[in-house]
């Protein structure tokens, strides 16, 4: 690996560790379980760019592909797991929503 690729490399890693340590912060500070999900989101994009400065590290080897892999996988099924969360706990917390929409309809007569 040249100096610039190292660089590169180097500061990718330190912005992915500083996004986690960010969201730890974040999970700990906030009293709300709601205010600590959008905390837990934001780990999944720390874990991209030090998934990003292991590609830039070891290009694309078996190491890097799985690095890659991973990062986007962690990206993209983020935010769903945090969604599905969101919504066991509103449902814990007020009830199942379909309820509602069925009242509301017998008021409508619809």
């Amino acid at each position: 690996m040249n100096g610039v690729g190292h660089i590169i490399a180097s500061v990718l890693l330190v912005a992915g560790v500083a996004l986690e340590v960010i969201a730890v912060l974040g999970v700990c500070v906030m009293r709300d379980v709601l205010d600590r999900l959008h905390y837990v989101g934001l780990a999944g994009f720390g874990a991209l760019l030090v998934a990003v400065a292991i590609l830039c590290a070891s290009s694309f080897s078996l190491l890097g592909d799985k690095a890659l892999l991973a990062g986007v996988l962690l990206v993209t099924a983020g935010p769903v797991l945090v969604h599905t969360t969101a919504r066991s706990l509103r449902v814990r917390a007020l009830g199942d929503w379909r309820e509602d929409i069925e009242a509301h309809r017998e008021e409508d007569g619809t």
